[in-house]
């Protein structure tokens, strides 16, 4: 399972694979076998090749922890003690059963799931040191991994590693073909197609005490777990997964991959072509103990948290779901009603803004808000231009508060030259200075076009003032250069007058002291 609408981020553990690598660390992969269904290649060993290309060491499916996992089923199985048995493999389930069905919980195998198992079987043959990582399309493997850290180190999904194979050029249909590094049965190897859990090699089936039965979608999961819970059946031993159709299903996969019959049909005929060992050779050998691969599954449930109809009631006011007319149901949350929904929010688990209805009505009351409240004159018009709606700044501009606009063309009421640009244009957006002549103001006019020119958005900034002061701005300027200039040339005009008058006084005084000059020298001659 997975959040539909993307709401919910995804521990990414790419970026710390790749680094190790990069460091010459040992990393490992343990590869779901349903890659034979989702990948595009002309045989399952290219994909071998291309992970080793990547850099990992070692390449192995996780059907050899699904073998592990049988043979403990099979024990398990054929002990019985319980009135239904149910599997353990699809972590998925495993959470679902452990946080809404108390009872059940005790119907569940104890025992690890398949990548768990394996994670566990390749640190125990090639060392602990090595980092392990599980390859495939669930991402609820993520959070498994984060619960058994002894086993394995990081989880890659099939898009991840769609994504890293593009950045790397490596293109899977023209690889070389490569063996595995280890054998894995048929039956590890059709796990993801479901309902292969409890046969050898898909043929024999175990204590008869009970009705072996696959269980696969949410809603059918819920129904069979509701029955357990209730009393109602007995004798059923049930493998259950998440996804509907299994595994093969899992929601991480490339945008590219095959439709989900042609995945199953890919992935049966990889399981038909699987050698089949003699019956005396075993596939795993056991080399884990059954204490090693238990796993008891406690219960912890949602439920227990104690709330009352008031506060739902309440939380449902605040999604805006006044009445149950009001109540959509559209499951868009994730949840299969509003008020599942609404004890989400009361009890923690889920956020209030994660309602699509309750987010488009706050998103257009905002945008009401904006619309109606905005200083700058707004209209929207059709494709031929005519307007559909304006703003209350619109309407005061051209003194139309007393009748309606719509359907007008804007070419009644402004210039719509820019209107003609744009839509001639490939351009989305066009800005532009003009001058309405009819109400003597200027406008910053900004044009928009949506929709490949089924909608223009106008919106009109009044710059009116702003030109004012700037021409305001303008005069004062060239009065104050022409003033400098005059009072330049006056000054020019003072200091020649200056200088003509102290030449004459000059001259003058020449005259005056030469005279006095000789006559002081004629009285001395005397």
């Amino acid at each position: 399972m997975h959040c539909s609408q993307g709401a919910l981020t995804i521990q990414l553990d790419l970026e710390k694979v790749q680094n190790a690598i990069k460091a010459q660390k040992k990393v490992l992969v343990s590869l779901a076998p349903s890659f034979a269904g989702v990948f595009k290649m002309k045989t399952p060993g290219q994909m071998a090749t291309a992970l080793k290309q990547l850099g990992f060491e070692i390449v192995e499916e996780t059907a050899r922890g699904a073998e592990i996992i049988s043979l403990e089923y099979e024990k398990n199985i054929g002990h019985g003690g319980t009135d239904n048995i149910i599997t353990s493999c699809c972590p998925s389930s495993n959470y679902l059963i452990e946080h809404y069905y108390e009872k059940a919980t005790q119907s569940v195998i104890p025992v690890v799931s398949p990548m768990t198992a394996h994670g566990l079987d390749m640190k125990s043959r090639y060392g602990h040191d090595h980092m392990i990582v599980f390859i495939g399309p669930c991402l609820a493997k993520k959070a498994e991994a984060v619960d058994h850290p002894e086993s394995i180190d990081a989880v890659i999904t099939f898009k991840e590693l769609d994504r890293w194979f593009s950045e790397e050029n490596i293109i899977l249909s023209e690889l070389e073909t490569m063996s595995f590094d280890t054998p894995v049965s048929r039956r590890g190897r059709a796990y993801p197609l479901g309902g292969s859990l409890w046969k050898r090699d898909l043929k024999t089936r175990i204590n008869p005490a009970y009705k072996y039965i696959h269980v696969d979608g949410i809603e059918a999961c819920k129904s069979f777990l509701n029955s357990v819970e209730n009393g109602e059946i007995k004798g059923y031993c049930a493998e259950l997964n998440i996804c509907s159709g299994s595994c093969i299903n899992g929601p991480d996969v490339p945008s590219d991959a095959p439709s989900l019959y042609k995945r199953m049909n890919l992935l049966t005929e990889y399981v038909e072509k699987t050698p089949l060992l003699p019956t005396d050779k075993p596939y795993v050998d056991d080399r884990l103990t059954s204490a090693e691969l238990h796993n008891e599954f406690i219960p912890k449930l949602v439920n227990a948290i104690a709330i009352n109809d008031h506060q739902v009631s309440e939380i449902l006011v605040k999604m805006g779901k006044y009445t149950m007319k009001d109540q959509l149901n559209c499951g868009a949350c994730g949840y299969s009603s509003c008020y599942e929904k609404a004890v989400a929010i009361t009890k923690g688990y889920s956020d209030i803004d994660m309602c699509l209805d309750t987010l488009r009505k706050k998103a257009e009351s905002l945008q009401a808000i904006i619309f109606d409240n905005s200083p700058n004159a707004i209209c929207i018009l059709d494709s031929e231009r005519r307007i559909q709606e304006v703003n209350p700044s619109f309407n005061q501009l051209f003194n139309a508060t007393k009748i309606k606009l719509t359907y007008w063309p804007i070419a009644a009421l402004i210039d719509d030259t820019l209107f003609e640009e744009i839509a001639a244009s490939n351009h989305h957006h066009m800005s532009k200075k003009i001058y309405l002549s009819s109400v003597d103001r200027t406008f910053y006019s900004n044009v928009v076009k949506i929709q490949n020119g089924k909608i223009y958005v106008g919106i009109f900034t009044d710059i009116t003032e702003a030109e004012s002061n700037r021409a305001e701005l303008e005069k004062v300027k060239e009065e104050t250069l022409v003033t400098c200039q005059q009072v330049i040339e006056k000054q020019m005009r003072v200091a020649q007058e200056i200088a003509s008058l102290l030449g004459e006084t000059t001259a003058e005084t020449k005259i005056g002291l030469n005279k006095l000059k000789k006559l002081v020298l004629t009285e001395g001659g005397d």
